[in-house]
């Protein structure tokens, strides 16, 4: 069983709307330097009947998907590099026929309630399955459990999800407003977790009180000891460890931890 790395930055991506800074405009002028939003794939060794459940659908999903199928969707929430690469499954799309998507009680209402998305149910394009905290679902041959994170100002709830695959437990958790004790909890009991590093620090935007992320030196902090195998991702184009050769990179790796990339893969 693998984890993929479909993207690792923040929902809008890099480039940036209406962002001059030197990241953004090198990922205008030249494709190989974008990167995707976050989100994973989880899949099996074999190619032959393997399944392939993604988590979170992203603006970039058009890009981020290869083949014609997909078993399934979990949706962390409904913030913008979460939820609208659904949208891509309507008939504007590839048009799909009933993929199961797994949301919380909070999330369907969402959907429900709220056109475009909504089309997506009346056109039989997705069937909407409660996914709740605590709950878990069999995957043929791994166990995904629903783990209840903290986000701020969203009319969906937040999720974050672990992954038991035949040796290893991975937990994923892309995008929260601050660590909790729980989830602080569920890094500890995991081999792997690959969590939010949206910004360096505090000052990194003038608006981080409108947007709070746990900075990526307060996470060192509380995990320079543990066991488990740390590595961000969900990073803001303004964040300066998305360059492979600066010194909040280096440190970063120096102290233990890592950054995810598109296509790395982790085997559970």
């Amino acid at each position: 069983m693998k984890v993929e790395i479909l993207g690792n930055v923040q929902d809008a991506g890099v480039p940036h709307l209406e962002c001059s800074c030197d990241g953004c405009e090198a990922a205008r002028e030249d494709p190989r330097e974008q990167k995707h939003v976050a989100s994973i794939l989880l899949k099996e060794n074999s190619e032959k009947d393997s399944i392939r459940y993604l988590i979170d659908a992203s603006p970039d999903v058009r890009y981020q998907i290869k083949g014609d199928y997909l078993d399934g969707v979990f949706i962390s929430h409904g913030q913008l590099g979460h939820i609208t690469g659904l949208l891509d499954f309507g008939e504007e799309g590839c048009d799909k026929n009933s993929i199961p998507v797994y949301v919380t009680d909070k999330t369907r209402k969402f959907i429900e309630r709220n056109d475009p998305y909504r089309l997506l149910i009346d056109r039989n394009n997705i069937e909407l399955n409660d996914f709740n905290d605590g709950e878990t679902l069999e995957l043929q041959g791994a166990e995904i459990e629903a783990r209840e994170a903290e986000h701020s100002r969203l009319n969906t709830d937040t999720t974050s999800f672990m992954i038991e695959g035949p040796e290893k437990r991975l937990f994923y958790m892309s995008d929260i407003h601050e660590w909790t004790d729980d989830t602080l909890k569920s890094v500890r009991e995991a081999d792997i977790a690959i969590v939010d590093g949206t910004f360096w620090n505090e000052e990194e935007i003038d608006r981080y009180e409108e947007v709070p992320h746990p900075v990526m030196k307060e996470t060192m902090h509380k995990a320079e000891d543990w066991d488990t195998e740390i590595y961000f991702t969900h990073l803001n184009h303004t964040n300066p460890a998305l360059r492979p050769e600066s010194e909040e990179r280096q440190e970063i790796q120096e102290r233990g931890f890592g950054v995810v990339e598109k296509g790395q893969e982790f085997e559970i």
